[in-house]
């Protein structure tokens, strides 16, 4: 069984009970998390994944909100006896930043630390970034204001496929990407620069031919009912709010 987790839903405006966007899936033999503004290790291990569970992070684009827990996170994966290798993929400018921000926070000093490899994600459409027995991954640039990818998760044992927005203004790259898949998770912080509204993320599932629509990286203080009928004034399919520790039911 994959079990896809909402371990943050929040915009970069947290709260107590709401932590920044980002999520975890859990395959059998492989675990993916998709941004780290927040360590979401204490989460994880609630979950009974423990400090080997994740290999692969993928980091959408290298704002706080999105990158900002990566190190301490790993960090707090040394104190609790992690040993097999990490890959994080993210595009060009991130990987360097994140690479700065390890250095920066004496990654070399830790003791027992863990082999991390950093894979380039190239800002092309539809560009293969994963494969494993339960897993393909593909990424495209979408319209944010520093670059930033929006992905494609195909989940093989499942037959099960979503896509995660990232920040982003409406973007004809991710309903290129989005095409016919089971499930969009869009971003609906609101419209304006790099960020879309309810109502855009609707338009972006209509447009892809999706089947369900799930709305993230929201404004804790927004009113979700509201939220919902916007999203739901262009696009009929099934549509929901995320909230932290949301587990999707495929």
């Amino acid at each position: 069984m994959v079990r896809l987790v909402i371990l943050g839903a929040s915009c970069l405006l947290a709260t107590e009970t709401r932590r920044p966007t980002h999520l975890a899936c859990l395959g059998e033999e492989h675990g993916l998390l998709i941004d780290c503004g927040v360590s979401p290790r204490g989460r994880l291990e609630v979950l009974g994944a423990g400090a080997n569970r994740i290999g692969d992070v993928f980091i959408t684009h290298f704002h706080p909100d999105h990158a900002a827990g990566l190190t301490l996170f790993m960090m707090e994966l040394c104190l609790r006896g992690r040993t097999e290798p990490m890959r994080v993929h993210s595009c060009a400018e991130s990987i360097r930043r994140i690479r700065k921000a390890m250095q920066m926070y004496g990654w070399k000093k830790m003791p027992d630390q863990f082999p991390v490899s950093y894979r380039t994600v190239k800002r092309g459409k539809r560009t293969p970034v994963l494969a494993n027995a339960e897993f393909r991954v593909f990424s495209t640039p979408v319209k944010h204001v520093v670059p930033t990818l929006g992905l494609r998760v195909e989940i093989l044992p499942a037959g099960k496929s979503f896509i995660y927005s990232a920040d982003t203004e409406p973007s004809a790259n991710l309903v290129e990407l989005a095409r016919d898949a089971d499930l969009l998770i869009h971003e609906a912080t609101g419209a304006g620069t790099g960020h879309s509204s309810a109502a855009q993320a609707g338009a972006a599932a209509r447009a892809a031919g999706v089947r369900r629509l799930l709305l993230i990286h929201t404004d804790p203080y927004a009113d979700g009912d509201t939220l919902l009928a916007e999203a739901k004034s262009s696009f009929k399919g099934e549509v929901a709010l995320a909230s932290d520790k949301m587990e999707i039911d495929w």
